[in-house]
């Protein structure tokens, strides 16, 4: 990139190295200010560049990306091909928090919404932050988490997402039982997300899809959106 690319840059960010969500909250604060031109965020990790295309669909604006040697170039501006460079890959506003790109490399970064399909959702979310119902005996208390949401999802209930942090991420691995059914709400068109810190620290970052792992930012939002909390 040229000096003349870099002054055409609004505000550039270098943001590799930090924990999530930090990232996605100082890319935020800069947004929040309304820069008169496109600004350039360089992450370290792919994860960083979902978590910031779920932030940029939610504030309605294009996002490119590129890998690079040494991590990842984000471009966001207001307009397509708002950046003076031309990654390969790019987003469009979807205004869905689920939004996420399916590739680290420079491919076509996908931005389809998680829930296109027919279903009606509602406005409640659920919280899901241990791998039990309850307290008690463990693999009693894991089979009573497995039939309360067979239940709601047999009852029709459609939650807007199904958030787990936690333990609770422990429910995504696919050797869990619980796996099934939350695979099953995402088909119904239910976005179902794990927090990335809680899945990197139980060591499940190589068994939760990547376009499933979201982080704190996402989550309040979520959170704090939604008519009704139900946590059991």
């Amino acid at each position: 990139m040229s000096a003349q690319e870099k002054q055409n840059f609004a505000k550039r960010l270098d943001l590799r190295g930090l924990m999530c969500p930090e990232p996605v909250l100082r890319t935020k604060r800069v947004l929040d200010g309304k820069p008169e031109g496109a600004i350039e965020v360089l992450v370290d990790t792919d994860i960083n560049v979902m978590n910031l295309t779920r932030l940029a669909n939610s504030l309605g604006l294009f996002l490119e990306s590129e890998e690079r040697e040494d991590g990842y170039q984000v471009v966001i501006s207001s307009t397509e091909s708002g950046s003076p460079t031309s990654p390969a890959s790019q987003s469009r506003p979807e205004h869905n928090h689920g939004d996420a790109p399916g590739s680290k490399s420079a491919k076509t970064v996908s931005n389809q919404a998680e829930g296109t399909n027919t279903h009606t959702k509602t406005n409640m979310v659920l919280f899901i932050a241990k791998d039990t119902f309850g307290e008690g005996d463990r693999d009693f208390s894991v089979n009573l988490i497995n039939v309360f949401l067979q239940t709601v999802l047999q009852a029709g209930h459609k939650p807007q997402a199904i958030l787990l942090a936690n333990t609770g991420v422990r429910l995504m691995d696919p050797d869990s039982s619980v796996s099934k059914v939350l695979n099953e709400f995402k088909e119904a068109g239910t976005d179902v997300f794990a927090c990335g810190l809680c899945v990197e620290f139980y060591g499940l970052k190589d068994k939760i899809a990547k376009e499933q792992i979201t982080n704190m930012y996402a989550i309040c939002e979520y959170l704090f959106s939604a008519d009704k909390i139900i946590s059991p």
